[in-house]
């Protein structure tokens, strides 16, 4: 009776703290589990943020259009325009500058007049977020003249450059007046890289952030 009634007692001695011991690994157990919920939602959400940037950073893309005009057609001949359409698109590849694509009919120069609200709808189209809309020009005291103009998807004007040479002395020196000019726009709008019309790829942005 002695020996049951002390086994009795050391067991009502021992049941409060073995109850404390199993309160306390069962707060444990929940903060550990809260801790690792609260990781994986707070990772999560810093993916679902970066993949939203990203995102938005490619969407932003630049409908170029090059456009002959009428002097330079009666002037000038075809295979200038060509030169000067496919210099510009070679210098903004090279800048990695995201262009948007006319899927329908790769429709990106004209060599007659086009209104700019057929430019527009077609970079609506291509889901642009500007348009460089470029002018080749042949004046008549000039060799070419190549004008850069940017515009938002409202038809607001951001920025406009422009480069020409030659003159009457230039008769016969074609090549080195259009390289001369193509020098000169590619000088004025290494600045405007990276700002609007002339957005970079997102791709490049890693890229180079990487490298430094």
């Amino acid at each position: 009776m002695d020996r049951n009634r002390g086994n009795a007692e050391e067991l009502d001695v021992k049941a409060p703290a073995l109850l404390m011991k199993m309160v306390v690994l069962l707060f444990v157990i929940l903060c550990s589990a809260s801790l690792s919920l609260a990781q994986e939602q707070s990772a999560a959400a810093t993916n679902l943020s970066q993949s939203a940037s990203a995102a938005s950073i490619e969407q932003l893309k630049v409908f170029v259009f090059v456009q002959r005009t009428d002097r330079h057609a009666k002037y000038s001949s075809s295979e200038v325009f060509q030169n000067a359409l496919n210099d510009l698109l070679d210098y903004l590849k090279a800048k990695n500058v995201a262009i948007a694509v006319d899927e329908f009919g790769g429709r990106n120069h004209a060599e007659g007049a086009t209104p700019m609200e057929t430019v527009f709808n077609i970079a609506r189209d291509a889901k642009a977020s500007s348009v460089l809309y470029v002018v080749v020009d042949r004046p008549m005291t000039k060799w070419i003249k190549i004008t850069a103009q940017c515009f938002d998807m409202k038809g607001k004007q951001f920025w406009q450059e422009e480069a020409s040479s030659g003159g009457p002395i230039w008769k016969g020196l074609g090549a080195q007046g259009f390289q001369l000019t193509t020098q000169k726009l590619h000088a004025q709008m290494d600045k405007r890289v990276g700002q609007e019309c002339l957005p970079i790829l997102a791709a490049a942005k890693e890229s180079s952030a990487q490298t430094r």
